[in-house]
């Protein structure tokens, strides 16, 4: 793309992507620049609309609209009660028409939240999950077998089947010896999704796992059914197998995460959009009421983007949007916007790692309106032309809620549209 965009994204996690690939929706010139790829590539995969509500004192939610319904009550101010229902939905159908149109279903559980197994067994509730995950729902209580591959570290099948089994949920575990992978000392998730390409991989993995059966009705295994076409992946196993397959989220790399990435990146690039990593943006010229440009690092000078309205999508706390330093003060690393929620810093992290009322840095945040622009305590508005997407929101917790996808997806849903529009609501 030459010359100026209409809209600039700065940030390249889900929220960023969506809203690139909505205002290009809209008929408008889009350019979204990165530093790195954002957390498609260490989350699940799925879209976690709301898996606990704050009213909820840390137990999960099978039912996502509970959830959000006493969350809204509690904190108006929360994203999903900003958009409110109609919206929130909206852009979840949207996302999900996206990924079908890409062969990769995203599938819904009539409206309730899916109860689909960690990497250690525990029951993860999500909204949306890819078609090749959801034969492992643990309302169901056909027995399992667990499936890890002895090259691939940090999948552990025996623990996970042991804390399936105190669950009331039958599950074994084997770990399977592959010919092929034993040349390679150490795999990653992404490695071994590139040989899932393979028929006569899938031949040999099928014929490791079938001795092990013994009556299992359904197959677990790591979620590294390849890139370009998961699901004819998993036909091809269970038609070897005889039995349904499903994947289990892995630590980073995430195979499904990178899958949600690589469509959004296409669709936006198809629309005529630019993505470009490799660009942190440290700083911004504002004059009056409306950001300028900003400025990346580059090897020799500072690199100036101007764009017509600018979409900020960097990310809280661990998507190094702000930053927490020694003295206890939290900023905002571009535009140094005022954050709500922000606490001494020896009141930033509770006692227990496991506190049902969560972290306080975590809830630290950007306030924004309506609109989704940037506003201080008084309700003054930052800039007419910049708007605040994903999970460097206030007023929410995507870590304790388990809504950090729908968040992401639903604000940059709109943020991108509001972005393209650029008029206030």
């Amino acid at each position: 793309m030459a010359g100026k965009p209409d809209v600039l994204v700065i940030g390249a996690g889900l929220a960023g992507l969506t809203a690139a690939w909505q205002a290009l929706t809209m008929g408008k010139r889009v350019r979204l620049i990165a530093k790195g790829w954002g957390m498609t590539h260490w989350h699940a995969g799925c879209i976690d609309v709301m898996g606990e509500g704050v009213d909820d004192d840390g137990g999960i939610s099978d039912s996502a609209g509970h959830a959000m319904a006493g969350t809204a009550a509690v904190q108006p101010d929360h994203p999903y009660a900003i958009l409110g229902r109609p919206k929130l939905n909206e852009a979840i159908d949207s996302f999900a028409q996206l990924c079908r149109a890409y062969e990769y279903p995203l599938v819904g559980n009539a409206g309730k939240n899916w109860m689909l197994p960690s990497a250690v067994g525990a029951a993860r509730p999500t909204y949306l999950a890819p078609e090749t995950m959801i034969a492992g729902d643990l309302t169901d209580q056909r027995p399992m077998l667990i499936v890890g591959l002895s090259q691939l570290n940090d999948f552990y099948p025996g623990l996970m089947a042991d804390n399936l089994n105190a669950q009331g949920i039958p599950a074994a575990a084997v770990t399977v010896d592959l010919a092929s992978l034993r040349e390679v000392r150490h795999l990653n998730p992404v490695m071994v999704a590139n040989r899932f390409h393979s028929l006569t991989f899938l031949d040999e993995i099928a014929d490791a796992i079938r001795p092990h059966l013994n009556g299992a009705e359904r197959v677990g295994l790591p979620a590294v059914l390849g890139f370009e076409q998961p699901i004819r992946v998993k036909l091809e196993l269970e038609q070897r197998l005889g039995c349904q397959l499903f994947e289990i989220p892995t630590l980073p790399p995430s195979v499904p995460g990178i899958r949600l990435h690589r469509i959004l990146v296409q669709e936006i690039r198809r629309l005529g959009g630019v993505v470009q990593e490799g660009f942190e943006v440290v700083a911004a010229e504002i004059s009056g009421s409306r950001v300028l440009r900003v400025f990346s690092e580059a090897g020799a000078r500072q690199k100036s983007h101007a764009a017509d309205v600018f979409v900020l999508a960097t990310g809280g706390i661990l998507g190094g949007g702000m930053v927490a330093a020694q003295t206890g003060d939290i900023k905002e690393t571009i535009f140094g916007l005022p954050l709500s929620g922000v606490k001494a810093q020896q009141d930033w992290l509770s006692h227990e790692y496991f506190d049902p009322q969560g972290h306080a840095v975590f809830k630290t945040g950007i306030r924004v309106n309506r609109d989704f622009r940037p506003i201080d305590e008084t309700g003054s508005q930052f800039a007419e032309n910049l708007i605040v997407v994903g999970t460097t929101l206030a007023h929410c917790d995507p870590l304790r809620e388990r809504s950090m996808e729908g968040i992401a997806v639903a604000t940059g849903f709109w943020g991108g549209r509001q972005a393209a529009s650029n008029e206030s609501s």
